[in-house]
C-alpha cells in the first residue's frame, strides 16, 4: 500500500502546471514588490524630520488684491496669532515665512574667512514668533531659542541648525559667532542657539542647512512676508481646523481669505513615489495571488476527478482519511512551493533594480521574503483543502461506479 501512495500522482496537462508555476511565481514578484514598498513607507514615517508635523495645521491666508501697510499687516498677523490661541484645542501658534516641502527662502549669507558660503549647500531662511520652536516641536539643542525681547531694533539674533554651526564653524562653537545676511555690510547676526537638524525638501536630502530669525527683525530688514502659520493642536487636526479656519477668517480684511489644512496633507505629496509603488504592487499582487489560488484548486480539483475510482480503491483497501488529505494536498502543495522558489530567485535577481526605489530598505530584507512565502504557502494549502476534503470522502462503492 505504502509502495501505491509512492508510486501515485496526478496526471495533469504540463500546460497547466507550467501555467501555474508562472502564476505562483509572478504573484510571489509581486507580493515582494508590495512588501519592499511598504517597508519603505514606514521607514519614510519613522524619519525624524526635525519638527513634528502630527497635529499641526498650516494656515495660510491671500490677501486677493486687498492692500495693507507694513504696520496694517503687522498688526493683522499679532491678530491672528492671538485668536488662534484662543481657539479650543489649540495649544500654540506662530507665524512662519517657509513652509516645508512646500517652498522657502534664500538669502545671501556672508561669513568671516569663507569665500562662497552657497557652494556648501543651500541656506534656508526661516522667522517666527517666539513660540515657533514649541509650535513645530523641533529642538533647541544648546543655548536658546527666539525670545521676546528679539524685537526689531534689538541686537539681531538668530538660531541656526546643527549642521550649518558645523559647515560653517566646524570644529569651533558657533554660539556667538557672527554672520551678516543679504549684503557682506549688513549688520551682524550673532548665532544664540543651535537647533535639531531638519529636512524641507526630500526625505533622504544632504545639505540642506537652515537658521531662523525672529520675525520683528526679519520684517524689519525684508518686509511682510504674507501670512503663513502653523497652529499645533491636541487630539485630531481635522477636527480643529473648521473652527480655526472660521476664527482667522473673521480677523482677514476686504475681501481676502485663509485657508487652514493639516500639515501632514503638506508633506504627503512628498512620500508619493512609495506610496504609489505600494499601492501598484498590492493591486496587482493582489489580483496575481487570486489567480493563483483558483488555478491551483482547479488543477487539483480536475485531478481528483479524474482519479476518483483510483482514490476509491486505496480507501476501500485501507487508506485512511489522513492519508488521503496529505496526498492531496502534498501534490498542491509541492506545485506551490516550486513557484515560491522560482519567483523568490526572479525576485532576488531583480533586486538590483528596485533597490533605488526604495527608502532606508535593503531590496533583500529577509523578513519580506519570509513572509510573502509563508503566505503563498497558506494561500495554496486553502485553495487545496476543499478538493482534498472532497477526496477523502469518496465512498469506495461510488467511486468503482464511476466512469
Amino acid at each position: 500500500l505504502k509502495a501505491g501512495y509512492r508510486q501515485a500522482g496526478y496526471r495533469r496537462s504540463r500546460t497547466s502546471t507550467g501555467l501555474l508555476l508562472a502564476q505562483t511565481a509572478m504573484c510571489v514578484v509581486l507580493l515582494v514588490g508590495a512588501g519592499l514598498f511598504v517597508r519603505s513607507v514606514d521607514e519614510l514615517r519613522s524619519v525624524r524630520l526635525g519638527y513634528d508635523p502630527e497635529r499641526l495645521l498650516y494656515a495660510r491666508g491671500d490677501f486677493r488684491g486687498t492692500l495693507l501697510d507694513e504696520s496694517e499687516e503687522m498688526a493683522l498677523m499679532e491678530r491672528l496669532v492671538s485668536v488662534a490661541q484662543l481657539i479650543p484645542g489649540v495649544t500654540s501658534a506662530t507665524t512662519a515665512i517657509s513652509v516645508p516641502f512646500s517652498g522657502g527662502e534664500v538669502q545671501d549669507l556672508h561669513v568671516a574667512g569663507l569665500d562662497d558660503i552657497h557652494a556648501l549647500g543651500r541656506f534656508e531662511l526661516q522667522a517666527g514668533t517666539p513660540d515657533y520652536f514649541a509650535t513645530m516641536g523641533t529642538r533647541v539643542l544648546r543655548g536658546r531659542g527666539i525670545a521676546a525681547e528679539d524685537r526689531a531694533g534689538a541686537p539681531r539674533v538668530a538660531v541656526v541648525s546643527a549642521a550649518m554651526a558645523e559647515v560653517l564653524w566646524r570644529g569651533e562653537d558657533a554660539i556667538g559667532k557672527c554672520f551678516r545676511i543679504d549684503t557682506d555690510n549688513a549688520p551682524c547676526t550673532t548665532v544664540v542657539g543651535i537647533a535639531e537638524n531638519i529636512r524641507t525638501r526630500g526625505f533622504g536630502s544632504d545639505g540642506e542647512f537652515h537658521y531662523y530669525l525672529p520675525l520683528s527683525q526679519y520684517v524689519a530688514t525684508f518686509g511682510p512676508p504674507g501670512i503663513e502659520m502653523f497652529v499645533r493642536v491636541q487630539g485630531d487636526p481635522v477636527s480643529v481646523a473648521g473652527p480655526l479656519q472660521a476664527g482667522l477668517q473673521r480677523q482677514m480684511p476686504g475681501a481676502s481669505y485663509v485657508t487652514v489644512t493639516p500639515f501632514q496633507e503638506v508633506i504627503d505629496p512628498a512620500m508619493q513615489p512609495w506610496t504609489s509603488g505600494a499601492r501598484m504592487f498590492l493591486t496587482f499582487g493582489g489580483l496575481a495571488l487570486l489567480l493563483a489560488a483558483i488555478g491551483l484548486y482547479a488543477v487539483i480539483a480536475f485531478a481528483v476527478a479524474h482519479r476518483t475510482q483510483e482514490i476509491g480503491i486505496r480507501i476501500a483497501l485501507g487508506a485512511r482519511m489522513a492519508n488521503v488529505l496529505r496526498l492531496v494536498l502534498g501534490d498542491g502543495l509541492r506545485v506551490a512551493a516550486a513557484g515560491v522558489l522560482i519567483g523568490t530567485i526572479i525576485a532576488l535577481a531583480a533586486s538590483g533594480w528596485i533597490g533605488g526605489l526604495l527608502f532606508g530598505v535593503s531590496p533583500r530584507e529577509p523578513a519580506v521574503y519570509g513572509v510573502v512565502a509563508t503566505m503563498m504557502i497558506l494561500v495554496s494549502a486553502v485553495a487545496c483543502i476543499v478538493p482534498a476534503l472532497r477526496a477523502a470522502r469518496v465512498h469506495p462503492g461510488v467511486a468503482l461506479r464511476s466512469e
